[in-house]
């Protein structure tokens, strides 16, 4: 490929005979080409096979089973197209494609409800190629409506990657667009975005409905995408006049989360500490295998049995390879090699270890009685939300425009998620970042559900960096029907807050 560049060869190497700018060009390129990617060499045949990461966004829900076997059928479907396959369209492939097989599989169709056709563009013969080979997988007949559908995604691969400032003037107005409207993202956010809404935006506007099977969980485990997909998909309202469903802004969601993935650093919060009788070597062995397996867990020394036995150990986890026995730190006995179920314990264990330090803390401490209503007389839901942000300006945590926002906002998708609602605004409209909770044993109707515990999200930028733990003492929280009926049998605030914050 030529990315013009011209190199000299010197008695050091080879060098760059261009300029820095020409250069850092170049190499964004190459990261933006080959992320994400693994190329294998048979040692048998010695012959060369390139996979494609899957997102995490996917992983998590989605049948593993299905995405195993998607994942055979991409790989071997992108060797036969005659254009290059790059990480973000593989990603956007990969998740629409999974996404289309389980709705033919659950007999939800792509529907239209115009008279005009679906698309005026030509089935692809690559696509055609896809549809066999995913009837073959699959064993499923797949509807003209599904395979135009997925002729958009095919067809916008073969039109070349996406350059974000030197492609069709449809895409550069759509990347223009949603640089102007995102407060955060990198250049791979805004290729699947504009990939995602190019054909998008034409379906919406035929009046062509899509069913996303797997809305609900991208609304419980993504939150925080879902929300972002959310305002995005208000933009588009504002923008473009079209309005995109929840099964449109669940789509949305999982390319904000695949940028959520991308962006996180693990940060080290779990201490632990290795004792040894067998040698340095070994101990090298055992610190090495955990750095590999578990990178999120800080090791804070490695000790022998003398060195214990003179040192005081301040540390969550003590891995041992001999019986050991202390107070008020979690000891686990390990063979000196660390197998995989010694592994899975210790890996269960620090994941047990950052709940109680991290998640439950960085949500208790966003409650105040002053935000929290129990047994209210709210009876529908636009009642309750002006219950919950007249509270919550009176005391200050957000302005008078919250109350517009939040209701608004419901007007786009609605925020039941179980058997509880979490209403929210806009960021902008939030002073002081908090929880509100209202409590109802009557309970509140809220859509198609009635709810008993309402949680109003009132959350800024200030705790960006803890809106991971704060979601997932929230997920923890709605599985766990003991306190949420503890919840709503709570006679005053204190009792509220007692019982989350409870271990």
């Amino acid at each position: 490929m030529d990315y013009g560049l011209k190199l000299t060869a010197t008695t050091e190497g080879v060098k760059f005979n261009s300029s820095e700018s020409d250069v850092r060009r170049v190499i964004g390129q190459l990261l933006q080409s080959y992320w994400g990617q693994e190329i294998k060499q048979n040692q048998q045949t010695g012959k060369m096979t390139r996979t494609f990461k899957v997102p995490q966004s996917l992983k998590r829900y989605v049948n593993k089973q299905t995405l195993n076997q998607m994942q055979k059928v991409l790989n071997k479907f992108v060797k036969i197209l005659k254009v290059d396959v790059n990480e973000y369209q593989y990603e956007s492939l990969l998740i629409h494609t999974t996404i289309a097989i389980q709705r033919i599989k659950n007999g939800e169709f792509i529907t239209q409800t115009t008279t005009q056709n679906f698309d005026t563009m030509a089935i692809s013969p690559s696509t055609n190629k896809l549809v066999k080979m995913l009837i073959v997988a699959f064993k499923c007949e797949i509807p003209d409506e599904e395979v135009a559908y997925l002729n958009m995604h095919v067809a916008a691969i073969e039109d070349g990657y996406i350059d974000l400032d030197r492609s069709g003037l449809v895409e550069r107005t759509i990347v223009d667009w949603l640089r102007s409207v995102l407060t955060d993202y990198d250049n791979q956010l805004l290729r699947n975005l504009t990939l995602h809404l190019r054909p998008a935006l034409v379906r919406i506007k035929n009046g062509i409905s899509i069913t996303n099977p797997y809305c609900n969980q991208v609304k419980t485990y993504f939150p925080v995408a879902f929300d972002q997909a959310l305002a995005l998909a208000m933009a588009i309202e504002k923008q473009y006049h079209l309005q995109l469903t929840e099964d449109e802004i669940a789509y949305l969601a999982l390319h904000f989360e695949s940028f959520i993935e991308r962006r996180k650093v693990l940060k080290p919060d779990v201490e632990l500490a290795i004792v040894c009788s067998t040698g340095y070597g070994t101990a090298e062995l055992l610190k090495q295998r955990v750095m590999d397996k578990l990178p999120d867990v800080q090791i804070v020394g490695t000790l022998s049995v003398n060195e214990l036995m003179t040192s005081t150990v301040t540390a969550d986890i003590i891995i041992s390879t001999i019986p050991l026995k202390m107070s008020g730190t979690r000891v686990i006995q390990v063979s000196p090699f660390l197998n995989d179920q010694e592994l899975n314990l210790l890996e269960k264990l620090s994941q047990d270890i950052r709940q109680e330090k991290y998640t439950r803390n960085a949500f208790v401490k966003l409650l105040s009685p002053n935000g929290i209503i129990t047994n209210s007389k709210a009876t529908e839901k636009k009642m309750a939300i002006i219950q919950l942000t007249d509270r919550l300006e009176k005391y200050g945590y957000v302005d008078n425009q919250m109350q517009n926002s939040a209701l608004a906002r419901e007007q786009v998708a609605s925020t039941i998620i179980d058997k509880f609602a979490i209403p929210h605004g806009d960021i902008d409209h939030v002073l002081q970042p908090t929880i509100g909770i209202m409590t109802s044993k009557k309970g509140i109707k809220w859509d198609h559900e009635n709810v008993h515990v309402v949680f109003f999200v009132a959350l800024n930028r200030t705790v960006e960096t803890q809106m991971d733990d704060i979601y997932s003492y929230f997920y923890n929280l709605i599985q766990d029907g003991q306190r949420m009926t503890a919840l709503i049998k709570a006679q005053n605030a204190q009792e509220i807050i007692d019982t989350l914050a409870q271990q």
